[in-house]
């Protein structure tokens, strides 16, 4: 039996009787773009953040490009981000008119690293304010990553962004329903982004974000931007753009939000059973910060032997992904900032050695032990 590396039909035959009377009366309305869909998933989902706001736009891309354009950064500012993430998380710094400044991860969660942070800080901080000594930026914020469904240390990097007067952002597209504490994803530093790309754990039927703060102030902002800088029709405050949602995808978001928590519990313990299954192999396996609820977006393992056994995997009708199999400082899009490979070893060793297991909340234990059995054999015929 082949093992998909996700299965989104299966999902959606589970609710589609719910899914389908939302989308008729979008249709029955033609209220197609934000109205009063997005509006009732936005307050649905600032619950599941814990946040005062929450603004839903057309991209995840979207949603890290305004939470910082609208955070009224002096324009050329340094934003800390670490290598190993998608490009969205980088570009969005771009976009939003600043500079991204590369720190290396932790060897444990391949998130950002709050001590290389720290250490980075201390070194360039001789006049004061810190100055990336690579492009000359001076450092106002930090975006942390949530990298494959958990948390970043953020109880580490507030410390360090206060000490500094640093904006901290959170790129929580990874991270829905994740915490740490009880404290959740998208309710730290100055504001959160959230992706609804398909494949995420909690996925529209198309492209679909949202930005989350506290902050009146942000969120104001952020509706105005998403809106071409329009508070009233034909009344522009500034330039702005097009990032609205969908009605559709506040629909279905709307119902699928009802699930996550279930959804992600249902992860959990398919993250349980790898480990158990992969306990003996000589494979380095997921780590779990202490007090954090990891939601495994992605169930990534570590081996040197990354692509062969891919390609054996491959062979057993196992499927599998790679997840990001570039670090952004080597790529050709990132060159004008000066970075060679071999600045950030862990960051470019999770790119080198990381394979992404099959994972979706309705994975079977059969399946599983197919992925494991898979993965045994390579080594045994090793």
């Amino acid at each position: 039996m082949p093992v998909p590396f996700l299965d989104l039909k299966t999902q959606y035959n589970q609710i589609k009787d719910q899914i389908k009377p939302e989308l008729e009366e979008v249709l029955d309305t033609c209220y197609y773009v934000l109205g009063p869909k997005v509006a009732a998933f936005e307050e649905s989902f600032a619950k599941i953040a814990r946040t005062k706001h929450c603004i839903a736009v057309s991209s995840g891309t979207a949603a890290i490009h305004l939470m910082i354009w609208a955070s009224d950064l002096e324009s050329g500012s340094g934003i800390i981000v670490p290598p190993n993430t998608f490009t969205a998380s980088a570009e969005g710094i771009v976009l939003a008119g600043h500079v991204p400044v590369f720190v290396d991860v932790d060897k444990q969660t391949f998130n950002l690293s709050p001590l290389k942070v720290e250490e980075f800080l201390e070194g360039c901080s001789d006049t004061g304010s810190p100055i990336d000594p690579k492009t000359g930026v001076r450092i106002k914020g930090i975006l942390a990553v949530d990298l494959y469904g958990q948390p970043a240390n953020f109880k580490e990097l507030e410390k360090i962004t206060e000490k500094y007067d640093l904006h901290l952002f959170e790129d929580a597209c990874q991270s829905v329903n994740a915490s740490i504490a009880g404290r959740p994803a998208g309710s730290f530093g100055t504001a959160a982004a959230f992706s609804f790309y398909p494949g995420k754990n909690l996925g529209a039927y198309g492209e679909g974000g949202a930005v989350t703060t506290n902050s009146d102030k942000l969120a104001t902002k952020v509706r105005q931007l998403r809106d071409h800088g329009s508070t009233e029709k034909y009344h522009y405050d500034f330039i702005g753009h097009n990032y609205r949602m969908s009605a559709f995808q506040g629909a279905v978001l709307g119902v699928k939000s009802r699930y996550i928590s279930q959804w992600n519990d249902n992860r959990i313990r398919a993250a349980a059973r790898y480990e158990e299954l992969l306990s003996d192999l000589p494979v380095e396996l997921p780590v779990r910060e202490e007090d954090v609820r990891h939601v495994y977006h992605l169930y990534t393992i570590h081996t040197p032997e990354r692509d062969n056994l891919r390609n054996h995997m491959n062979g057993q009708g196992v499927a599998s992904g790679l997840h990001y199999p570039f670090p952004l400082h080597t790529q050709k899009a990132y060159a004008y900032l000066g970075y060679k490979e071999g600045e950030f070893p862990v960051a470019e060793y999770n790119s080198s050695n990381n394979l992404t297991l099959p994972m979706f909340p309705d994975i079977s234990a059969e399946q599983q032990e197919l992925v494991a059995e898979a993965v045994k054999s390579f080594f045994r015929k090793g």
